[in-house]
């Protein structure tokens, strides 16, 4: 079998069937940008306008290999004039060798940001089109099932949602940094006592910081929440801030240190270890490498005694595989980004399950098991 083409498509949403904007990015959250007031009070402000595309792998035995990416067209471009030549005649089998030739042919201008993203997504493809190939499922692949299904928790700031009880527990998107201050602990600390009480004893709350706090802001959020049982502080600072995490190492206390989900390869996620601060990691499949390479960060927690988590995991088929793959992944994130009042929008690639009673499972379908719904693509 020989890679024969390999091409980017817009994932773009017919008019009938467009949302509205979602919470995460229209409610003040804090973030990297809050510190200016210009950008302080919606994401939308300030991210930048990459479409979501899907990237198809075709082969000359008519197996078709599709994953998805976030980087619009820079990633696009990446893929079809970069990663393709050096793509096109090889056998998709190859997925090692192809990661490593992709990683090390981008290395000028690659490591971190979008070329990981166009790496991910063609490695994901690959594996799409392996799991095909051989007529089993990618987790099977990857070394099978270590779990049924998986327990599921939902980031959500939105008091409709806290009421689920099928969800194990409830991940807050803190709306306060160092730039709100004093009263910012102050109200954060209020959101996760407003939970705690609605949600009862039960239930984990965990607090998602977007990269936006410092060491010290840090320090002041653990003594303040400490005493409503959060389990975890999540990407309290940038992911460069290797010295911070290692100043944090030893002053959480009860509460765990997760972070990740905004770091790249096993090199990166291997400097966060190294600090000594860090319970749970949190890779992007779609982001830190794809399949390949966080099944290696997968190894190297386990070699730890670490969890992972991998960020937003509940809406990635490849995630779900993954996660279904490894014993060191042990429950599952799922976000509702849509407005719950207007209804979900149609999904623009089918095959990603929604939890049921509070679990989900990967398609037990050959590869990935997704397909493009091109009854609502443009």
């Amino acid at each position: 079998m020989k890679i024969t083409s390999i091409q980017c498509k817009p994932l773009t949403l017919k008019k009938a069937h467009q949302s509205s904007p979602s919470w995460l990015s229209e409610t003040v959250i804090a973030n990297p940008m809050s510190i200016y007031p210009r950008y302080y009070e919606r994401r939308s402000s300030w991210t930048a306008p990459f479409q979501s595309m899907a990237v198809i792998v075709e082969t000359d035995e008519g197996i078709q290999g599709l994953s998805h990416f976030d980087g619009g067209e820079p990633v696009q471009k990446i893929i079809e004039l970069h990663f393709a030549r050096l793509l096109i005649g090889e056998d998709p089998f190859d997925i090692e060798r192809l990661w490593d030739q992709m990683f090390r042919a981008s290395l000028p201008y690659g490591r971190k940001g979008l070329s990981m993203f166009a790496i991910s997504a063609v490695d994901c493809a690959l594996w799409d089109i392996v799991g095909k190939a051989l007529q089993q499922p990618v987790y099977r692949l990857l070394g099978g099932a270590t779990k049924v299904d998986m327990p599921v928790y939902e980031t959500t700031n939105d008091r409709r949602d806290w009421d689920n009880h099928e969800f194990f527990g409830v991940k807050l998107a803190m709306p306060y940094g160092p730039i709100d201050g004093r009263e910012g602990v102050q109200k954060n600390r209020d959101l996760v006592k407003e939970c705690r009480e609605r949600i009862g004893e039960k239930r984990d709350i965990m607090l998602d910081c977007y990269m936006a706090w410092d060491v010290e802001f840090t320090i002041r959020m653990i003594d303040a929440v400490e005493p409503y049982g959060v389990r975890w502080i999540e990407e309290a600072l940038p992911p460069d801030d290797i010295r911070g995490y290692d100043k944090l190492a030893n002053y959480t206390g009860a509460i765990a240190l997760a972070t990740g989900e905004h770091e790249y390869t096993r090199y990166g996620h291997r400097e966060l270890i190294e600090t000594g601060a860090i319970s749970v990691l949190q890779p992007d499949v779609a982001w830190a490498g794809g399949l390949t390479e966080t099944r290696r960060i997968c190894a190297l927690a386990s070699a730890h005694s670490l969890k992972v988590v991998p960020h937003a995991g509940g809406l990635q088929a490849a995630a779900l595989h993954l996660i279904k793959s490894q014993v060191n992944c042990p429950f599952v994130e799922w976000v509702r980004t849509w407005d719950i009042q207007n209804g979900r929008p149609p999904q623009r690639i089918l095959g990603i399950p929604d939890p049921e009673y509070g679990r989900i499972a990967p398609s037990d379908e050959p590869g990935l098991g997704i397909q493009l719904n091109h009854e609502v693509l443009e």
